[in-house]
C-alpha cells in the first residue's frame, strides 16, 4: 500500500520548501510560482486564466507520431509520451469544457486506472483547501418537480465561483446559496459511469440548518428542467452557519445520449441543472440562489490535485502511477526534480484522475528524494509529491 503524502503542502510552501521546484525554465513558464501562491484560495485556473492561453501554448519535446491528426498538438502543454501510450486507450470524445472539447484516447479499465479511480484522498493529508474537499453524503434521486424560480447568475463566470464571493443580505432565518459547480471526471465508458460534477454551496444566515436537504443534478436539452431527466444527487445533513461546502455528485451514462447529433448518432446532454435544496425541506424566503441552469460546455475543471504516488520507492527509468484528479483528458507533462534538475518523465497513460509514467533513467550512486508535478494540458499545476528514486538495478523494498 502507499504511504502517505507527508508535510502538508500549506506547511512546505510557508517554509520555503517548495522555492526550488518553481525555478526551473518549465516552472517558469508555467508561473508555478504563482500558483503556488494561489493555491490556498482555490479556483487557481480561473483566476490566473489559464484556459485563455491554450490555443497559445508550444511546448512539445516528443509526440509520437501514432497520435495523429485527433491530438491538439501544440495547442496544449504537453510533454514525453511514449510510442505505446495508444496501445492500452480507446478513442472517444471529451464533453468536458468547451476548450478541452474533442475527441481523445481514453485509458481502458486496467488496474493503474482502477487504482487512480478509487483512491481517496485521507484529509489529514488532502492538499486541496478545506473548501475545496468534497463531503461525502449518501446518495439521493428522489424528487417531486416543481416548477424552479428564474435564477439568478452565479458569482463571476457561467459555472460560478467560491473564492471571495460576499454573502448575500438573508431575509429570514436561513438562506442557501449555490456558488459554484466543476468538471471532475468524464466517467468512464466501460464501467459504465457516468460524469462527475462538483457543487459548493453556503449557508449563508446566522443559524446553523440541521435538517437534511437534498443537492441534485439533472442532466436536459434545454433550459427548461422537466420531469423525467436523468439526476443524481445526495442528501446534506448539516450546514453551519456561514459555511461553505463540496459535494460531488455522479451522473448515470445515459446522459451521454440524450440526443442525436447531425449524423444521427448519440449526443451528450447540453445543459446541467443544479439545484441546492433540490425538495424545498428548508423553510427560506428567497429561493433564487438555490440553482442554476449551465451550459455543459461552459463548466470549469476543478484545479489539478495529486492525492498519492505508488510506489513510494522506485528504481531510476522504473514505473510509477500517481492518482489525483483534475488532470484533463489530454497527455500533458510530469516534472521530475531531482539533484536540482527539472527533468521530464515519460507518460505511459493518462487520465482525469491519474497518470502512470516512466521516471527519468538517471545515474545514481545511492537514493535520492524526487518530486513529481503533474502539468495539466492548460499549464496548471498539482502540488508535488515525494518518490524515492534508488540506482537502476538496485534492489527496491
Amino acid at each position: 500500500m502507499p504511504a502517505r503524502a507527508g508535510a502538508r503542502f500549506p506547511d512546505r510552501l510557508q517554509s520555503g520548501d517548495l522555492d526550488r521546484l518553481t525555478s526551473g525554465p518549465v516552472a517558469r513558464k508555467l508561473r508555478l510560482d504563482d500558483q503556488y501562491r494561489e493555491m490556498q484560495r482555490g479556483d487557481v485556473a480561473r483566476r490566473l486564466q489559464l484556459h485563455n492561453q491554450v490555443t497559445n501554448i508550444v511546448n512539445v519535446t516528443n509526440v509520437h507520431p501514432s497520435y495523429g491528426t485527433h491530438y491538439a498538438g501544440d495547442r496544449y502543454y504537453h510533454g514525453r509520451i511514449s510510442p505505446n501510450y495508444t496501445n492500452g486507450c480507446f478513442r472517444s470524445n471529451y464533453y468536458g469544457h468547451r476548450y478541452f472539447a474533442g475527441e481523445c484516447w481514453y485509458p481502458t479499465w486496467t488496474p493503474w486506472v482502477n487504482w487512480s479511480w478509487h483512491y481517496h484522498c485521507h484529509t489529514l493529508w488532502d492538499p486541496r483547501p478545506y473548501w475545496c474537499r468534497p463531503v461525502i453524503y449518501e446518495p439521493s434521486v428522489v424528487w417531486v418537480w416543481y416548477q424552479p424560480p428564474v435564477w439568478v447568475s452565479l458569482p463571476v463566470v457561467a459555472s460560478g465561483t467560491w473564492v471571495d464571493v460576499e454573502p448575500v443580505p438573508v431575509v429570514g432565518r436561513f438562506d442557501l446559496q449555490l456558488l459554484a459547480v466543476r468538471f471532475v471526471d468524464p466517467g468512464h465508458a466501460e464501467e459504465k459511469l457516468g460524469p462527475r460534477y462538483r457543487v459548493w454551496f453556503r449557508n449563508n444566515g446566522e443559524n446553523p440548518i440541521t435538517e437534511p436537504f437534498d443537492v441534485m443534478l439533472f442532466a436536459g436539452n434545454d433550459a427548461k428542467l422537466t420531469e423525467g431527466v436523468p439526476r443524481s444527487g445526495v442528501r446534506v445533513t448539516s450546514v453551519e452557519a456561514g459555511d461553505v461546502q463540496s459535494v460531488d455528485v455522479r451522473l448515470p451514462i445515459e446522459v451521454y445520449s440524450l440526443g442525436r447529433d447531425s449524423k444521427g448518432e448519440p449526443a451528450p446532454f447540453e445543459t446541467l441543472h443544479v439545484l441546492i435544496d433540490a425538495n424545498r425541506e428548508v423553510s427560506e424566503k428567497e429561493e433564487d440562489n438555490n440553482g442554476a441552469s449551465i451550459s455543459r460546455a461552459e463548466i470549469l475543471p476543478v484545479d489539478p490535485a495529486s492525492f498519492e504516488v505508488a510506489p513510494t520507492q522506485v528504481a531510476s527509468g522504473g514505473e510509477i502511477v500517481l492518482a489525483g484528479e483534475g488532470f484533463g483528458p489530454e497527455p500533458g507533462q510530469l516534472l521530475v526534480h531531482l539533484d536540482g534538475k527539472e527533468l521530464e518523465g515519460e507518460i505511459l497513460g493518462w487520465y482525469d484522475l491519474g497518470v502512470r509514467a516512466t521516471l527519468p533513467n538517471v545515474a545514481l550512486t545511492a537514493p535520492a528524494e524526487a518530486e513529481l508535478v503533474v502539468v495539466r494540458g492548460d499549464g496548471a499545476a498539482a502540488n508535488p509529491l515525494k518518490v524515492t528514486i534508488s540506482p537502476a538495478g538496485a534492489e527496491v523494498p
